[in-house]
């Protein structure tokens, strides 16, 4: 489903201590969710986890014509000149939206969403028609030629998306759950903590 900017949207995912967002309204033991800010931290009372399980950069997503990748043959292009663009983006109350409106907001200026989808590929294929750029999870060359789209890193500054499992501080509620629970803490380890 795709939805064209100013309509209202739905938020799917809410923020739990400022710093990450999670599905609302799930029951099970374990959640996936979108880390908006630089630090990850649960800074809830009811989830822990291992941290984060997926750490990548975002990109720009153009149409090969586009005058972003046909300037002086460029492979990457400052935040700001996002600026003025028509964007192409998950919606608001996902994790790399919240990282895309963030840095945003604090390089001067609100992006112009020009339409929102819930999956990165479908981001893909609307920017490959011309019809704005889109902001999503690097792609490799086979992907991007695949979506019909060029992509340009995001610099100054870089964005990333990042993705962490959690689970509730009262332990998993089934003897599966707590046999998983325990391979995903012997398997998943946090970046940077050796």
């Amino acid at each position: 489903m795709v939805r064209r900017q100013p309509s209202a949207v739905c938020e799917q995912e809410k923020i739990l201590g400022g710093a990450v967002q999670r599905r609302s309204g799930t029951e099970g033991p374990f959640e996936v969710v979108g880390a908006q800010f630089d630090a990850f931290e649960v800074g809830s009372e009811e989830l822990e986890g291992p941290g984060v399980v997926i750490d990548e950069p975002l990109v720009a997503a153009v149409s090969p014509g586009d005058p972003a990748v046909t300037y002086l043959g460029r492979t990457s292009i400052p935040l700001a000149g996002l600026r003025d663009r028509p964007l192409i983006s998950l919606p608001r109350g996902t994790g790399l939206r919240g990282v895309l409106d963030r840095a945003c907001a604090q390089a001067g200026f609100q992006p112009r969403i020009a339409f929102e989808a819930a999956a990165p590929p479908f981001l893909a294929q609307l920017a490959a028609r011309g019809l704005g750029v889109a902001v999503i999870p690097a792609l490799t060359a086979d992907e991007a030629a695949g979506f019909g789209v060029r992509t340009l890193e995001i610099t100054e500054p870089k964005l990333r998306g990042r993705v962490a499992l959690t689970w509730r501080t009262d332990g998993p509620s089934t003897p599966a759950a707590t046999v998983f629970l325990d391979l995903l803490r012997t398997r998943l380890t946090v970046p940077g903590a050796g």
